[in-house]
């Protein structure tokens, strides 16, 4: 019974994350704040399913791959956030208007002036 009321808090905590990521998806200004709020979501989201996964079937297999899902997603979503966000400030995408430090902006023009001395 205990299990059960579990099973159903964590997937709709996760239900509850990706809807308010889709939200964010739509009403954020710019695509740095839009893929923060989605990266976040999805990750916490599927870790939450995943544990109610393991919940749900506990036995030693699947929650030993369960917990490696959440494990590789904890590893591998922050670094292909930010190489997506790097990659758009490449392409010289367009902040928010309200934006008040472009700090990447300003380590691109530090490193120039090096390699200009």
């Amino acid at each position: 019974m205990i299990a059960e009321i579990l099973i159903l808090i964590f997937v709709f905590m996760g239900v509850f994350l990706i809807f308010t990521a889709s939200i964010g998806l739509f009403r954020l200004p710019d695509i740095y704040t839009r893929m923060s709020a989605v990266t976040k979501a999805v990750t916490f989201k599927i870790g939450l399913i995943m544990l109610s996964v393991s919940i749900y079937f506990n036995t030693l297999p699947v929650v030993l791959k369960a917990f490696t899902i959440i494990f590789l997603l904890l590893l591998t979503t922050p670094v292909s956030s930010h190489l997506l966000g790097k990659e758009a400030h490449a392409r010289k995408l367009p902040l928010w208007k309200k934006t008040i430090i472009d700090e990447l902006d300003e380590d691109e023009k530090k490193d120039k002036t090096k390699q200009e001395k």
